[in-house]
């Protein structure tokens, strides 16, 4: 063997062996029959740590109890998410116009001026324009809208619609609801087409059926027609315009305006049967949570006359839009000051969920006490303490908020003479914070 053993490194040394893997091969061979087993090289020894020092001892024993601990203690309650509360006190104005020209002259024709002052005019208020479709999604109890809230609606599909109205609602921003009887749509002449109806779709439209022909529903048969002939006619105008409408812009319609503002109980009850969720009227009257769905009001604008206008826009006693001057929360004097300092601060996020709400108005000079007001969304007017010598406004809330937004509006007058002023701002509860427990 030894001899053997000796060969082979013979051979290594002259290079005759062509790679090491050979040579591997060949050594386990004599190994397996030599009956020796190649032991593998032993480990290099582990360095030796030093010792703990006394403080890193005490140091080791000490996160050695706090991890029993923890393994010990039950995990943290993840804070409930706060349940849902539904604001069942917003008021919602619903307008209601119908053609638009460059110059007025009839009661169903506005002029543009006049319809993008009074746009104007609710921009400034900061009085939010929703949907048609937010509006009946509070009422079905899906979600909450602002206190206060209009809805902007046109009858019948004039062109003027598209060629006036759409773009100041397009550069304002607001939703619009368009309701179309299917008679006047896509024939020409003053009535809009479907690409117009489709593009406004795109930005802020929402589509409603008016009928098919546009007659008063509540038209009797005459001629030896039947009251069965009515009823046929009835669902007709309901049904066809609705799938009219369904099949050509591939949506869905469920809201109804009754021609003319025409309707009884028995037609309410028939287009409520065939599937739709609101019908509206020209009843100026505004919506609430409870305002039954198949009467909903409509303030209808009357050409370039204000009067349905500043009925629409007058909430709860704060006079219309169009008789209050609206402060900005950051609005400053000549001299650069701000006017109101708010507490909590407009857009700040706060942990409290019972805040006091101040606003310090010395820097306005004078005010008639008897005249302010606050109100909350969710609670409406409340009860404030006014002290008039450092002229503070204050209110504290009664209880804990579970809502994580909170709309404010404070009015007041200067001078008894002179139009109320109002002021609105928001803050935000951080909910999560708030159920945190105490440190």
């Amino acid at each position: 063997m030894r001899f053997a053993f000796t060969l082979l490194l013979a051979i290594l040394a002259l290079g005759a062996l062509p790679s090491c893997k050979r040579i591997e091969a060949k050594l386990r061979r004599l190994a397996e029959q030599s009956g020796v087993t190649p032991k593998p090289p032993p480990p290099p020894p582990k360095p030796e740590e030093p010792a703990l020092t006394p403080e890193e001892q005490a140091i080791e024993k000490k996160l050695q109890e706090t991890a029993m601990q923890d393994a010990a203690a039950p995990p943290p309650e993840a804070p409930a998410a706060p349940p849902f509360e539904l604001n069942k006190s917003s008021v919602v104005a619903v307008l209601g116009y119908h053609d638009f020209r460059d110059r007025g002259g009839s009661p169903m024709l506005i002029s543009a001026p006049k319809f993008r002052d009074q746009m104007q005019a609710i921009k400034d208020s900061k009085i939010p324009v929703i949907s048609f479709s937010d509006m009946m999604a509070w009422k079905r109890g899906e979600k909450n809208i602002p206190e206060e809230a209009i809805v902007i609606t046109m009858d019948d599909g004039w062109e003027g619609v598209y060629t006036y109205a759409y773009p100041i609602l397009k550069e304002f921003g607001f939703p619009f609801t368009v309701y179309l009887y299917k008679k006047y749509v896509n024939i020409g002449g003053r009535s809009m087409s479907w690409d117009q109806i489709r593009e406004m779709m795109k930005n802020g439209c929402e589509v409603g059926s008016h009928s098919v022909s546009h007659e008063s529903l509540k038209k009797r048969p005459k001629g030896g027609k039947t009251e069965a002939d009515y009823q046929q006619w009835l669902v007709s105008e309901l049904k066809d315009s609705r799938e009219f409408l369904e099949e050509n812009l591939k949506i869905k319609c469920p809201s109804f305006a009754y021609p003319y503002g025409n309707f009884d109980d028995s037609i309410m009850e028939t287009a409520l049967q065939l599937g739709y969720e609101s019908l509206v009227t020209v009843n100026g009257q505004k919506v609430t949570w409870d305002t039954p769905n198949g009467k909903l009001g409509r303030y209808i604008i009357h050409g370039d006359n204000d009067i349905n206008f500043k009925l629409a826009t007058s909430f709860r006693g704060r006079g219309d839009v169009g008789s209050n001057k609206f402060l900005v929360a950051d609005a400053k004097n000549d001299k650069g000051e701000q006017l109101i300092q708010l507490k909590p601060k407009p857009d700040s996020v706060i942990t409290e969920r019972r805040p006091l709400v101040e606003a310090d108005l010395k820097k306005l000079g004078t005010i008639v006490p008897e005249s302010i007001k606050l109100r909350i969304a969710g609670l409406g007017t409340v009860p404030v303490e006014y002290d008039p010598a450092a002229m503070v406004v204050r209110f504290q809330f009664p209880y804990k908020l579970r809502r994580e937004d909170c709309a404010l509006s404070l009015s007041f007058q200067r001078a008894a003479t002179q139009p109320a002023e109002v002021v609105s701002w928001r803050f935000k509860i951080d909910l999560e914070a708030a159920y945190q427990p105490i440190q």
